[in-house]
């Protein structure tokens, strides 16, 4: 019975491949993601064990705090906040931001099967439990569908296998301990990584950086991993009007192991995203950010996709219901319209999209008052939406429904002071914003919009604030 609770089945070990293609070009073979299609039995088992492990991870707080991907209660828009609050407090500091956007390369598939059972025996998994890893991941056999066309087996000893449920966590368990070797305020959202760095002295800031980027390389080579450079990528923040002489900015990614001889070859220049001339972004989860966090561009990038959204339901309104145009606004428009710290000249243009989008759905005249149909509908507009947004967050922050990252992330002036008993001891401290940029962005606007909510901020189930907070915000229409 022992032996047969540590082995896993070996008909259970096949899986059939299928190349997904990303971008790039087609003829190369790292810009196609290879996704497993496994058993259904072998689903099972996986689920089950991958539910025990994360209980464990979980209850024992042994996962890095700030790893946001694949894991409950945790999304992309914590990992954006932590990131955006970081800069913001730097630009407001006067400082110079860095950050460098890691691109692993084909970061599931090179997973050293040792290296991951070590990792996994200092995570607390021991004796059966670890053989029973040892015989699900050992001797496994692929092949790979194109076309209809399927390839002979192959037996392989590396990967965690992508498209499988248990994969997932066996790799946040093995990038777990990436932000031991560096200095640099890091998140990870699965494979995706974001190191942050900020000083007053533009030379110290490259220098520093340059230095752990260097042993970011060094652990990358200690665990069988590499990254993909030319999707590396460094934005250099800074408050509108601050110079940068761009012959200093050079960060690069050294390979060579520290302490022993360069060879040149081994380093790699990283490019730098800036906005001179055409304006380029970098596109972190979803969200194009830009030198001076301005979100112009990523304002610009939602106009255009929305508009096609439009089409598509403008298209679709003569022969689809009412239910079924507005499942396709909340699918292909409304989950777009959450994020909001670009500057109101910016947000109108989605505001008057937003309107268009709600005449089609009621069969409205083009100019209609819009006010009712939102009321008809129970959708909020985009200015009331973003005001449940940040609500919404800064309830989830106050009755500590958020992760443990974000603990201590504001202050109440209380506990700064708790000498001092004041009418607005309970409110959040808010930091003086030294630049009127910086005034719209979440550090300073969520606390502020807390601080004058005057209407069931005692309420700590959040289903029935949302509800509340939804019919005051249509009311307010």
């Amino acid at each position: 019975m022992q032996a047969w609770k540590q082995e896993f089945f070996l008909k259970l070990k096949r899986s059939r491949v299928i190349p997904i293609f990303k971008s790039g070009s087609k003829t190369e073979c790292d810009n196609y993601r290879p996704i497993s299609l496994l058993c259904s039995i072998s689903k099972i088992l996986e689920k089950i064990v991958s539910k025990k492990l994360l209980i464990h991870l979980q209850t024992n707080n042994l996962l890095y705090e700030h790893q946001y991907g694949f894991l409950p209660k945790r999304a992309t828009e914590h990992n954006l906040m932590q990131v955006t609050n970081f800069i913001t407090s730097a630009l407001n500091d006067e400082m110079f931001c860095l950050g460098v956007f890691i691109d692993l390369r084909k970061a599931f598939d090179v997973c050293s099967h040792k290296i991951l059972f070590k990792k996994l025996k200092s995570l607390g998994v021991h004796g059966i439990a670890l053989k029973w890893f040892e015989s699900y991941l050992s001797n496994r056999l692929q092949c790979v569908e194109i076309d209809g066309i399927l390839s002979d087996e192959k037996c392989f000893n590396i990967s965690v296998i992508q498209g499988s449920i248990l994969g997932t966590i066996l790799f946040l368990c093995y990038i777990n301990d990436f932000y031991k070797c560096t200095t640099l305020f890091t998140t990870l959202f699965a494979d995706d990584g974001t190191c942050l760095a900020k000083n007053k002295n533009l030379l110290e800031l490259i220098a520093y950086v340059n230095l752990e980027l260097q042993k970011i390389a060094n652990w990358f080579l200690s665990n069988k991993m590499a990254i993909n450079t030319s999707k590396t990528k460094f934005i250099l923040f800074r408050t509108q009007g601050k110079k940068v002489n761009d012959d200093i900015c050079k960060i690069v990614f050294n390979n060579n192991e520290i302490g022993k001889i360069e060879d040149p070859l081994l380093i790699y220049p990283i490019e730098r995203i800036h906005n001179q001339g055409d304006v380029k972004v970098f596109k972190l989860l979803g969200v194009l950010l830009d030198e001076f966090l301005s979100f112009d561009a990523h304002i610009n990038f939602l106009c255009s996709k929305i508009s096609k959204s439009l089409y598509i339901i403008n298209r679709a309104k003569n022969f689809l219901p009412k239910d079924a145009l507005l499942s396709l606004y909340y699918a292909l428009i409304h989950s777009h319209l959450s994020y909001s710290s670009a500057n109101q000249t910016s947000l109108e243009k989605l505001t008057k999209i937003q309107k268009k989008a709600i005449r089609v759905i009621c069969h409205a005249p083009y100019r209609a008052h819009t006010a009712p149909l939102f009321k008809d509908l129970q959708i909020l507009p985009i200015n009331h939406l973003s005001t449940y947004c940040k609500l919404k967050f800064m309830h989830s922050y106050t009755f500590n429904y958020l992760p443990l990252s974000f603990h201590g992330m504001w202050s109440k002036n209380i506990d700064r002071d708790p000498a001092y008993n004041l009418r607005n001891a309970e409110n959040y401290y808010i930091p003086p914003a030294k630049f009127t940029t910086l005034k719209r962005l979440p550090l300073f606007t969520f606390p502020l919009l807390w601080n004058t909510e005057l209407h069931s901020k005692e309420e700590m189930n959040s289903k029935i604030y949302l509800r509340s907070l939804k019919s005051r915000l249509l009311q307010d229409i």
